[in-house]
């Protein structure tokens, strides 16, 4: 090959290898995005059980709250690392989030707001351990249900 078109094919190598490293980024936030709501979505579905409990629409079980709120307790922590650059609303990804774009401009109190609904799922599961009445699980509930609230309110779209 001729110095000529190693010099006009060497821009399009390159070229080809940042369209190759943007595609994998773009894969890596589609995968977070994807990984953040099915964690939130588990978690809602051990929520679910909790919430119609404490609101009397189905009769307390003991086992099952105990069982739900354990699950909840230990996957409090999982959606938090998926929260990446360039997987929130407006970003340009490809896949549709709730997921406002202020959480990057606020991240210390987003961060804040984590730590204090996995600290309020580990009370709860914390309670139910210590065998606490059900009217104290149900106000524990109420600080769980209010520590998602906060972030739901705040950064998260309709």
């Amino acid at each position: 090959m001729t110095a000529t078109r190693r010099s006009l094919l060497a821009p399009l190598g390159f070229s080809a290898a940042l369209l190759a490293a943007a595609s994998a980024q773009a894969l890596e936030v589609d995968k977070a995005i994807e990984y953040r709501q099915d964690a939130l979505r588990v978690m809602a579905f051990q929520t679910g059980p909790l919430g119609d409990m404490v609101q009397g629409n189905i009769d307390y079980d003991a086992e099952e709250f105990a069982l739900r709120a354990g699950n909840l307790a230990a996957l409090a922590h999982l959606p938090w690392e998926a929260f990446i650059e360039g997987s929130l609303q407006g970003d340009g990804h490809g896949i549709e989030t709730r997921a406002l774009a202020v959480i990057g401009d606020d991240w210390a109190v987003f961060e804040e707001r984590q730590a204090t609904f996995r600290r309020e799922a580990a009370t709860l599961a914390e309670m139910v351990d210590d065998q606490a009445e059900f009217s104290d699980l149900r106000r524990q509930m109420g600080a769980v249900v209010n520590s998602c609230r906060g972030c739901h309110d705040n950064y998260r779209a309709d």
